[in-house]
């Protein structure tokens, strides 16, 4: 009988360890999971010109803020559009650069060093005229990337189902930005260094030079070639300068006003980097103001 009942007590006790806990699965030793399923994120839909930013439609854009950006775009055609008439600045050099092939102009050129400097200086016109040109198909790359800033935008004032997060609809506009800012304010530069300086201060001094030039060979009797190129140089020197003396303020202001408008208009869809990058454009911009003409290019 004892051999029974202790055999009993040992099959009751082993029935107790392997007993399951409630919920569980094993021996009752191992831990109950109570992880909550992560939900997925809820999409939000916002009226036009919104964004997603923490979890909420946050107004970026209007349409008045578009119509300002392609304002500064009109500017940029408009400037392009001047330069059309750059040939105005040209003709002064190309008369010269006639007159530097005359014999008359040879035979002075020995006897007087002021003629001399002239010689000096023709290449450096030359190039000031070179890169006013260049500006110009610079001004239409400019114009043609605020065009993309604009069909970004657009899309932006269009989009009416699921909002984009603020994060990505930044990266995007800030890219933009800076594709179309960065090169614009070295090619301004440039043009305000290399091109408008040189060519008003030397052309102005090339004049005075062309003024005793003729003179001296009306007094002379010179050949009726040179006679006929005094007679334009007049004309030339100073339309040309006119032209300059219009154009030379502009390149700076546009690029001042284009930088304050998108960074006013478009403040919170622009990065600090893009931001650093526009305030560091204005800056060599307002340098190549200070600059003395012919001290180098733009880096």
């Amino acid at each position: 009988m004892r051999t029974k009942y202790a055999i009993v007590l040992m099959l009751a006790f082993a029935g107790c360890g392997t007993k399951q806990e409630p919920g569980g699965a094993g021996s009752g030793t191992g831990s109950v999971d109570t992880t909550k399923p992560v939900e997925p994120e809820k999409s939000i839909t916002c009226p036009p010109g919104n964004v997603v930013k923490d979890g909420a439609c946050v107004v970026v854009l209007t349409a008045e803020k578009v119509a300002l950006v392609v304002t500064q775009q009109t500017r940029l055609d408009d400037l392009a559009k001047l330069l059309d008439k750059v040939d105005t600045a040209a003709a002064p050099i190309e008369l010269l650069n006639a007159f530097r092939k005359l014999d008359e102009w040879k035979n002075l050129t020995s006897k007087f060093d002021q003629l001399k400097t002239v010689d000096e200086v023709v290449a450096q016109l030359d190039n000031g005229i070179k890169t006013l040109r260049t500006f110009k198909a610079g001004l239409g790359e400019a114009s043609g990337r605020l065009g993309n800033l604009k069909l970004e935008l657009d899309r932006l004032m269009k989009d009416t189902g699921t909002a984009r997060k603020i994060e990505e609809v930044r990266a995007q506009v800030s890219s933009q930005v800076r594709s179309a800012v960065e090169p614009l304010a070295l090619q301004v530069a440039d043009t305000i260094q290399n091109a408008l300086t040189p060519l008003m201060t030397k052309l102005e001094e090339v004049q005075a030079v062309m003024e005793l030039t003729c003179a001296s060979l009306k007094l002379g009797g010179g050949g009726d070639q040179a006679k006929a190129l005094c007679k334009q140089a007049k004309e030339a020197f100073s339309a040309g300068l006119a032209f300059l003396d219009d154009f030379k303020a502009r390149p700076a202001k546009m690029f001042d006003d284009l930088a304050n408008e998108l960074q006013t208009q478009l403040a919170l869809l622009i990065d600090a980097e893009a931001n650093k990058i526009l305030d560091l454009a204005q800056i060599k911009v307002n340098e190549a103001l200070k600059l003395p003409a012919g001290s180098g290019s733009a880096k």
